[in-house]
């Protein structure tokens, strides 16, 4: 400390005269004494003793009332505001005689020196200039020029060095000087091939920014040997880059300047804000500048190829195997396709060989036919009658096959006389008849057979389904104690089926509602189940099992055959009544059976007789020709 006192003799004389060196004791003064513990701690203590709080000070009772009031309005400001910032410093002010100073030249270290090597070199240069030692060593040499306040160059030097070493050996202050220093925040934005590529290019621009890193040790940048797992951790490191960089330089108010709190605290939110602002520009330079040393590094670049071209393989081979499954798929539905049409093909040419050869067949038998008539023709004039004619007609268009029908031409051609081809006519139509019987009889045996076996089987089936619905079999007890119940409670009774059971249950008979009703219904024979009751008098099923059995009229006898007629023949009967067809009706029915002969068409045959035969439909000319035929077999 320096302390300059005028003379007070001269007061002329302006000349500071210092009457002191440099004193670097320190002297720390503390609140002690009895006038002090009477000021203030005692008034403390007795105020905790009654409760009360104590009374402050008319200076201090302000301060602290504007100070409660500021937290107050405050508090959930701050509060939001303390998690997420940490505590403001203010800016960093050299002394006059450290401006424009180099504080690490002042210490003779480099600017990563370490805390060891700056305080071992201050303690080195503290030792060589301090006054005391200059003082001795110039003793009777020729007095120094001294500046304005009487400072001689070698007590300014070591007052620097004391400045340099107390900024540098802190680590806040000294990372504020550090960001005040000159630095190169410039990004390359492509390679240097002339200053050695990539490599050379970024390596210096990483290792100018790992000063400013928290977090140590800082990894390298490698080289092309690097394996890729320490490139991505390289790149992975410096995108979460944490820096200490400081930016107080750039505050637009000084606390210092502050007359009172709350316009300190304005002005550390505003200071605040302004550092915001660089520290979020440093953040964008600093990904840009891993973000353009990643797009341009050679082995992401190699990875990213490998990574491509192995994506466009698989890519490719998965479109390979797509169109192979597409072809194979095309490929079958083809063949499937072309089977089915050779399929459909066989199919068809088999149907029109085989409608060619029936085609052909009819042809031959039609042929026959004709054949046939020439030869019922050519040995003169047969007696045959009407109804022959229609018999042989039919005996013609019966033939399915061509070798009966040829082998009866040429026995017909081998005969010389009218009569014998009438009587082998009429032999041959007799056998026919025959047969025509007997596979009608046969025809309607099978068809009264099948219906047999569908009722019979209906009847298993319901049987079955009765008995399932009723449980087990029903005695003739419980049928009498089930009629009871039936009469007891009638159609209409709430829950009559569950009083039934209730009622069959306390005889000793465990039944459920649905076999009640299943058993009560198999018994109606369709009658309706509420009046069950009341037709129980009339049906000894129900009678009770010791009841006495009633009379019962004697059944009238049965007649001894019962001849069923079918529905056919009775319309056949009804529409061969000769009194319904007259001597005209009769008659146009023979012109048109001669007219309209067999070899035409069934239906349209028939209508076209209809048209002939006045006041008669074709079913009844149908029937009517039916009847003859059959008076005539029997007659």
């Amino acid at each position: 400390m320096l302390l300059a006192l005028p003379d007070s003799q001269s007061e002329a004389d302006k000349e500071p005269l210092v009457v002191c060196g440099i004193c670097f004791s320190q002297k720390r003064v503390e609140p002690a004494g009895r006038g002090f513990h009477a000021e203030y701690e005692k008034p403390q203590i007795e105020a905790k003793r009654k409760g009360k709080k104590p009374d402050a000070k008319d200076g201090d009772d302000e301060e602290g009332e504007d100070d409660s009031k500021w937290r107050k309005k405050h508090k959930s400001k701050d509060a939001g505001e303390k998690g997420d910032k940490k505590k403001l410093v203010g800016s960093l002010k050299l002394c006059p005689q450290l401006e424009g100073c180099d504080l690490y030249a002042l210490l003779e270290v480099s600017e990563g020196a370490s805390e060891e090597v700056i305080k071992k070199q201050y303690r080195k240069l503290a030792l060589k200039h301090h006054p005391d030692k200059q003082n001795k060593e110039g003793e009777g040499a020729k007095e120094e020029k001294k500046d304005e306040k009487g400072l001689s160059a070698q007590d300014l030097l070591f007052i620097q060095i004391q400045g340099a070493y107390e900024i540098l050996s802190d680590q806040t202050k000294r990372r504020q000087y550090d960001s005040t220093l000159d630095f190169d925040d410039s990004v390359p934005e492509e390679v240097d091939e002339a200053a050695g590529g990539f490599y050379a290019t970024f390596l210096p621009v990483f290792q100018r920014n790992s000063r400013w890193s928290i977090r140590r040790p800082v990894p390298e940048l490698g080289d092309d040997s690097t394996s890729i797992e320490k490139v991505h951790k390289f790149y992975d490191w410096w995108y979460d880059f944490e820096t200490w960089r400081d930016f107080s330089s750039h505050d637009e108010h000084c606390l210092d300047d502050a007359e009172f709190r709350e316009e300190k605290r304005w002005m550390e939110r505003q200071n605040q804000k302004g550092r915001k602002k660089y520290e979020q520009e440093e953040r964008r330079r600093m990904l840009n500048l891993v973000e353009v040393a990643e797009r341009l590094d050679p082995r992401i670049r190699a990875e990213r190829d490998e990574q491509e071209a192995k994506k466009r393989e698989e890519k490719e081979r998965r479109a390979s195997l797509k169109q192979d499954a597409e072809d194979a798929k095309r490929r079958e539905e083809e063949e499937k396709q072309q089977k089915l049409d050779q399929e459909q093909a066989e199919r068809d040419e088999k149907e029109r060989l085989e409608k060619e050869e029936r085609k052909a067949g009819k042809q031959v038998l039609k042929t026959l036919r004709q054949r046939m008539k020439k030869a019922l023709q050519g040995r003169g004039k047969c007696d045959f009658t009407e109804l022959e004619n229609l018999d042989i007609q039919e005996w013609a268009l019966s033939f399915e096959e061509a070798s009966p029908l040829e082998e009866l031409c040429a026995r017909l051609e081998r005969l010389k006389t009218a009569p014998a081809v009438a009587n082998l006519v009429r032999a041959e139509l007799a056998e026919w008849r025959k047969r025509r019987e007997t596979d009608q009889e046969k025809e309607e045996a099978r068809i009264v057979e099948t219906r047999r076996a569908e009722e019979q089987k209906a009847k298993e089936a319901k049987e079955a389904a009765a008995a399932a619905a009723t449980g087990a079999p029903w005695k003739q007890e419980e049928l009498g104690t089930l009629a009871k119940g039936l009469q007891k409670f009638p159609g209409g009774f709430a829950g009559r089926w569950g009083a039934i059971a209730s009622l069959l249950g306390t005889c000793g008979y465990h039944r459920s509602e649905k076999e009640v009703m299943a058993k009560t219904k198999e018994m109606s024979d369709g009658a309706s189940l509420r009046s069950m009751g009341s037709r129980l008098d009339a049906m000894s099923t129900f009678q009770a099992p010791k009841a006495k059995a009633k009379a019962e009229p004697k059944a009238e006898p049965k007649a001894k055959a019962d001849v069923k007629v079918p529905e056919k023949a009775a319309v056949a009967a009804d529409a061969a009544d000769p009194a319904e067809w007259s001597t005209e009706q009769q008659k146009a029915l023979e012109n048109a059976l001669v007219e309209f002969p067999a070899t035409l068409d069934k239906n349209e045959r028939w209508k076209s007789i209809a048209e002939k035969v006045q006041g008669k439909t074709k079913s009844q000319c149908v029937e009517r020709f039916k009847y003859l035929r059959e008076m005539a077999k029997k007659g």
